[in-house]
């Protein structure tokens, strides 16, 4: 008897879940789909379909392979699931789902299925705690309680997509905000501490860690994070105290923010956002080459900075470099015939080294005193600085050291791309 009653009431929450669209699933036009759980394929009493472009698949059948429990509360006509210290609700007449009190929108409304709810696939990632993705070549829902990502240190494995995300650096920090998780933890800014004026709304009440280079490893431990994300120029050294902390994971290049973009993003369960992103930046990246006139194509573009001693540099790596190579453009042929990445100009006899059909200057103002832009101004009102090409031709720009050099992170390039719409006259 007692359980006929928990039947009927769950039976009752489906249908007062309903009420949340019009639609039924014998209305709607759609797709039959397979789920697998860890490479398993899973059979469930409500085939799991695709409906006006969105997954659905079957929630409380999938909730509870995972470990989960259901429960219905008549009188507040709630609809509560239960997993791993998670608490997920959804009521009549509402259409936005809560976990652990904190609403999410869902982008479809649930669907009854023969006394079954469908709800979008992208909910039972964020809701349960796995990874989901689509494999449109066999129409299959993929879920994963686990992952393994190794890297050139070794590897880390991640039994549910982590909550308390710790990140040692900047570029990770923005692709962070760009995915919308929030890091418990991060290295602060070079400068405009605690975060970059350009992403620091979006990371209100994440601890800082220090600096980049020397992040604080006792600060990080006491956040007890799911996950470390660090990289092998800045965190080798500190590898072994890190992975005893948390699962850590190295990427290879501090300044690859596409691959590092691939991999936060996998890391995080954002792949699709990620895609989304990635699909808008070809487009831009096809769309700047088609508008750039093709007395400007390829280009030599030289990248430059002056340091605070007194000294400059020219760029033949790097965040910036690497946009400018996608884009179709150069390298000074001078600056290739050092064989440098980095090349240090050390007076103004070397100015030649500087030089680029067009040349870009993120000059940092590290201290805030102005002296590092005293010794710019130096350089740039020299007699030998106004000979090189890129300055006779009026080619010369001053730009933001934070987007085209100190960040490194996926909205930092969508940042400098636009504003290499404005310098080349594009917009």
């Amino acid at each position: 008897m007692v359980s006929s009653k928990k039947y009927l009431a769950f039976m009752l929450c489906i249908g007062l879940i309903m009420a949340l669209v019009p639609a039924t699933a014998a209305a709607a036009a759609t797709k039959t789909i397979s789920v697998t759980i860890d490479g398993k394929k899973q059979s469930y009493s409500a085939s799991p379909r695709v409906v006006n472009g969105r997954t659905l698949v079957p929630y409380r059948a999938i909730a509870e392979a995972l470990g989960g429990t259901v429960s219905y509360d008549a009188k507040s006509q709630k609809a509560t699931i239960k997993k791993s210290g998670a608490t997920i609700e959804l009521t009549q007449g509402s259409k936005k789902a809560y976990i652990n009190g904190s609403a999410v929108s869902l982008d479809a409304g649930p669907m009854n299925s023969n006394g079954n709810v469908l709800v979008p696939l992208r909910f039972v990632g964020e809701s349960l705690g796995v990874w989901v993705t689509w494999n449109g070549t066999s129409s299959t829902a993929v879920l994963e309680t686990k992952r393994t990502f190794k890297h050139r240190l070794g590897s880390a494995e991640l039994n549910h997509v982590p909550k308390r995300v710790v990140v040692l650096f900047n570029g990770g920090v923005d692709i962070s905000v760009l995915l919308k998780v929030k890091p418990v933890g991060a290295v602060e800014s070079y400068i405009q501490q605690p975060f970059y004026e350009y992403i620091r709304p979006s990371l209100i009440g994440t601890k800082t860690l220090g600096d980049e280079t020397q992040p604080n490893v006792e600060a990080i431990a006491a956040l007890k994070p799911d996950v470390i994300i660090g990289t092998i120029e800045r965190h080798e050294k500190i590898y072994p105290q890190l992975s005893k902390i948390a699962p850590t994971i190295i990427m290879d290049d501090l300044s690859a923010w596409q691959e590092n973009l691939q991999v936060i993003s996998k890391v995080y369960n954002k792949e699709e956002a990620a895609s989304a992103f990635m699909a808008d930046w070809d487009a831009q990246v096809a769309d700047f080459k088609k508008k750039l006139p093709a007395s400007i194509k390829g280009s030599a573009i030289s990248i430059i900075r002056v340091n605070p001693n007194g000294t400059a540099r020219a760029y033949n790596a790097g965040f910036a470099y690497k946009i400018f190579k996608e884009l179709g453009f150069s390298t000074p042929k001078a600056q290739l015939a050092t064989g440098q990445e980095f090349i240090a100009v050390n007076s103004q006899e070397q100015v030649s080294l500087l030089d680029g059909d067009y040349i870009f200057d993120f000059t940092t103002d590290w201290d805030g005193d102005g002296a590092v832009l005293q010794h710019q101004k130096t350089w740039t009102s020299s007699a030998l600085w106004k000979n090189l090409k890129g300055v006779k031709n009026n080619h010369y720009y001053k730009v933001n050291s934070v987007t085209w050099n100190l960040s490194g992170g996926a909205l930092a390039a969508k940042l400098m791309l636009d504003d290499l719409y404005f310098h080349f006259g594009l917009e």
